[in-house]
């Protein structure tokens, strides 16, 4: 059976090479052809997300800063330059941002090195990006338990570090912290969707490339998980949340791949 939903991760899950690819866009559209909505779930800033949003009709909405806010088509066509806002996961206040520059401050002083603020980091709503500048496996692992360690207890307990393959993603969402799969359901559940959880257990596909696409991963949150083949190397990084396949090709083919697996029968929900 075809899904319903198709959630997928943005950087080196979407992009080829870091870009946009023909071939990759035009899977999608096959996708939205054959009744799959495509909804990108990045940790992108809402900047970047509202771009691709406006520039590929054939996404059914993009979800931001890995679940703080979204764009949503809703399943309709709407008229050129009549767009829908942002929705937000939390409550935006005027301060947000500086004291999240604030967290992460601290947090790299504790830390005694430098941490680079990213280039799209001036455009986000909800959350604060550096660089990643340590490798991934199990050392990657140790450094990203120190510094969640830190982050925690800067922000008493209010804090939360994601990772991606690129950056370092600081939030302050308090006891109900972000993901990528709460994201999701935030989105459905906009749309008026009662049983959100339920609705992703059995006909959504999530895919996705590193650590911060964990919660695509937990056992039963998705009808089928996915990471494209250049996952491998953040497994350690996973834990027990790892995908249910992983495609042959990575980055955006792994993506191409996968679109035709569905549509051609050879996996399924």
């Amino acid at each position: 059976m075809l899904p319903r939903y198709l959630f997928a991760d943005v950087d080196d899950t979407f992009t080829v090479s870091g870009g946009l690819c023909g071939e990759v866009l035009a899977a999608v559209e096959r996708a939205q052809q054959a009744g799959i909505e495509v909804i990108l779930n990045t940790g992108r800033p809402a900047g970047f997300g509202a771009a691709l949003f406006a520039y590929l009709p054939t996404l059914a909405g993009v979800i931001v800063e890995n679940g703080g806010a979204w764009l949503d088509r809703g399943g309709t066509k709407r008229p050129h330059g009549h767009e829908p806002d942002f929705q937000f996961a939390y409550p935006i206040d005027k301060d947000l941002r500086s004291r999240l520059e604030d967290l992460q401050q601290r947090v790299a002083f504790r830390l005694g090195r430098e941490q680079q603020t990213t280039a799209d980091n001036r455009f986000r709503l909800t959350d604060y990006t550096v660089l990643r500048d340590f490798p991934t496996g199990n050392e990657g692992k140790t450094w990203l338990r120190e510094i969640s360690r830190l982050v925690d207890e800067e922000s008493n307990h209010a804090g939360q570090l994601l990772a991606s393959s690129i950056h370092l993603h600081f939030s302050l969402d308090g006891a109900n912290p972000r993901s990528k799969a709460s994201g999701a359901e935030k989105l459905l559940a906009s749309r008026g969707i009662e049983k959100t959880a339920e609705t992703l257990a059995s006909c959504a596909v999530a895919v996705g490339d590193s650590a911060n696409d964990a919660s695509f991963f937990v056992p039963g949150r998705f009808a089928l998980s996915v990471g494209v083949r250049n996952i491998v190397r953040y497994l350690p990084e996973l834990g027990d949340a790892v995908p249910m396949h992983v495609t042959q090709e990575s980055e955006g083919l792994g993506l191409c791949e996968l679109v035709a697996d569905l549509l051609d029968g050879r996996l399924g929900i």
